[in-house]
């Protein structure tokens, strides 16, 4: 009889430390990366808006690398990347812009020539882009 008992109990606690949970990791799961992806068509400004002044009251540097897009708050920095070759740079927005015609095109964001550059299209006038906007951007904490 004991060792039947015994047979038992030492069946229940190796079933019991079978169906243990093990404790989590002592690392947190990585964060899930805060962007936003929006994709459509870049433009870039002419050259005889260079020096005026933008929305935000600062004066277009056609050689800095900003930009402008309808919605999001001056200041927020976004990645922009050419579909076409996979060249990828950041830039400041500073104005509002596209025209709402533009947008209806599928205008997503107007860079500066510097970004136009950067980013190869500036002789081609327009280039398909992907655009990494960070979720604090549309919050509203842009700096």
């Amino acid at each position: 009889m004991r060792h039947v008992l015994a047979t038992v109990l030492l069946g229940v606690g190796v079933t019991s430390c079978a169906t243990q949970e093990r404790p989590p990791d002592a690392s947190p799961a990585p964060e899930a990366p805060q962007v936003e992806v929006q994709r459509g068509a870049a433009v870039y400004y002419a050259s005889r808006f260079h020096g005026r002044r933008t929305a935000s009251g600062v004066r277009l540097d056609n050689t800095a690398m900003v930009a402008a897009h309808p919605s999001l708050p001056f200041g927020c920095v976004v990645g922009v990347t050419s579909l076409r070759d996979g060249r990828s740079m950041d830039v400041k927005i500073i104005d509002r812009g596209p025209s709402p015609s533009g947008q209806r095109r599928g205008i997503v964001i107007d860079v500066s020539q510097g970004a136009a550059r950067e980013l190869g299209f500036l002789g081609r006038g327009t280039a398909e882009v992907e655009l990494r906007i960070p979720t604090r951007c549309r919050t509203g904490k842009a700096d």
